[in-house]
């Protein structure tokens, strides 16, 4: 590898999903790049926004100023079957671009996510198990996995639970952009809705969760690499959710 290079390079959505690992990690900025990118010793992390397209146009960056070996979609993902919970660990072996049927496969991992182009309901959720056996539902993976093979690199998957199958994100929808999360408008709306207020204190203790497993699951792929890879191939992911640099 050159000297700008990196052995793996992580693409997330948002960075409260990740936070975690941006405090640690150094930021670098580039004046034709918005985003910033944090790198440790062996990998590079961008958050993209929210989306197929931005995903895809984030790894591209990754690729032309780091060059990573490996790339790696990581992110929270609706669970679309009853035993995966807030906080559990999903390494897919592929992933489905629901708008497209194409198939992407990973370099390791067991099982199905697909990639839709909306916050997913319960409705959703429950289709999507029923048409493809899907594990779990995300919005980026597959635009990671396009830059990947567009630019012939291996690439994989690390999602983390943040909304079980029971559990109704259709009312974020309105409030979800590229860029990411409208949280000011999203405020304003729930706050003449006290109905919802048991629904989002309940997303707010799934996403704590959900960043702390997947940070974890970060830390541990970086430290050792093929015994991530081979638990993830043959086993349900546990990961520490201790806070380290």
């Amino acid at each position: 590898m050159s000297a700008n290079s990196v052995e793996f390079g992580f693409v997330a959505a948002l960075e409260r999903e990740i936070a975690g690992l941006t405090r640690c990690w150094n930021a670098v900025r580039f004046a034709d790049v918005s985003q910033a990118i944090y790198l440790n010793q062996h990998a590079a992390l961008i958050c993209g926004g929210t989306g197929v397209a931005r995903a895809y146009a984030a790894t591209k960056v990754l690729i032309e100023k780091y060059s990573p070996r490996m790339l790696i979609s990581i992110g929270f993902a609706g669970s679309c079957v009853t035993d995966l919970r807030p906080g559990s660990i999903v390494v897919p072996a592929a992933l489905l671009e629901a708008a497209t049927g194409r198939t992407f496969r990973c370099a390791f991992g067991t099982g199905l996510v697909v990639t839709a182009d909306r916050v997913a309901d319960k409705a959703l959720k429950r289709q999507l198990a029923a048409r493809f056996s899907a594990q779990a539902v995300d919005m980026e993976g597959t635009g990671v996995a396009a830059a990947a093979i567009e630019f012939q690199r291996e690439f994989a998957a690390i999602k983390v639970i943040s909304d079980g199958a029971e559990e109704d994100l259709g009312f974020l929808s309105g409030f979800v952009t590229p860029e990411g999360f409208d949280t000011a408008r999203f405020v304003a709306h729930i706050a003449l809705r006290p109905r919802l207020w048991p629904a989002v204190a309940a997303l707010q203790r799934n996403s704590k969760m959900a960043s702390a497993a997947l940070q974890g699951a970060v830390r541990e792929c970086v430290s050792d690499w093929r015994d991530f890879s081979m638990k993830s191939s043959s086993a349900a992911t546990k990961v520490s959710m201790k806070e380290s640099c």
